[in-house]
């Protein structure tokens, strides 16, 4: 019986989908593998593909594109164990980079043909899956910032950084975890299920996805000289004095903003949740993955 896949492509540009199409095209020998090619050229379009995936009982949906087109896709995903790929097309490709995908396009369908699954965890935040992060603060309004830039890639990070580091707006936080009550007003607040954040920058470099924890980093906002430094230590990887952050890892926890926010940042996304807490817990083995690791 021929294994059924589903390839949903993020149309980036013409020559990166013609490229994947061509590839699939090769590698995928037709008496063992049915097929399907859908693109996405506008948001949205990718959780409806998923579900159609779904609904046609595919035995693998492969994500072509970054982290964002993941995050679509696992959103739709409701039965545990499902299986998914990468074909990592997108600007920094954090959840791609956390398993070892190959980020070149032929590479990472010869990884697709080893059928080499791992079982993953998943985040939920109010209803809302991820699979790499979530982020309030600086995260949250650097996304908002990036989406709003007409550079891409590292120079757009880069712009977008300095934007937000010099005119983001002072935010106030109670999180609860355990029964421990921590108040902060922070530069960084992230929840992460992988080690990476794209581009190999990383503030959770301790984060796995197979031992049912999630990741929590807490850095306050300082002067924007103590801020910048911050910044460089991640940007450089270098190492983080003992007071720059809290680091701990958790399985659930809830955060109460002091005042209602406009958005939060899941897997790269800009999303406009507004709601009085964001519970969020760990949700395990959700996932079968096709990963070097």
């Amino acid at each position: 019986m021929r294994l059924k896949i589903h390839f949903i492509i993020k149309h980036i540009n013409f020559k990166i989908t013609k490229k994947i199409k061509e590839e699939i095209r090769i590698k995928f020998d037709r008496n063992k593998y049915q097929v399907k090619i859908s693109e996405s050229g506008f948001k949205g379009e990718t959780k409806t593909l998923a579900k159609e995936a779904i609904l046609d009982k595919t035995d693998l949906i492969v994500a072509c594109g970054g982290d964002g087109t993941i995050n679509e896709i696992i959103n739709e995903i409701k039965r545990r164990g499902f299986k998914i790929a990468i074909i990592p097309i997108g600007s920094g490709n954090g959840i791609a980079r956390h398993f070892n995908i190959p980020l070149d396009i032929s590479r990472s369908l010869d990884l697709i043909l080893k059928q080499n699954y791992t079982n993953v965890d998943i985040g939920e935040v109010n209803k809302s899956f991820f699979l790499g992060n979530v982020a309030f603060g600086l995260g949250a309004d650097f996304i908002k910032n990036y989406q709003k830039i007409k550079y891409q890639g590292l120079i757009g990070y880069f712009f977008a950084f300095v934007k937000t580091l010099f005119f983001m707006k002072e935010k106030h936080f109670i999180i609860d975890i355990d029964g421990e009550r921590i108040t902060t007003s922070p530069l960084i607040l992230i929840v992460s299920n992988t080690n990476q954040q794209g581009y190999n920058f990383t503030v959770t470099p301790k984060a796995k996805t197979d031992d049912g924890l999630l990741d929590m980093v807490i850095i306050e906002n300082l002067s924007n000289l103590k801020n910048i430094k911050i910044i460089f230590k991640i940007i450089f990887g270098l190492k983080f004095n003992p007071g720059d952050r809290i680091y701990k890892k958790i399985s659930n926890l809830n955060i109460t903003p002091h005042k209602p926010i406009n958005n939060i940042q899941i897997d790269g996304e800009n999303l406009n949740i507004k709601d009085r807490i964001y519970k969020i817990k760990l949700l395990k083995k959700k996932l079968q993955l096709i990963s070097s690791k």
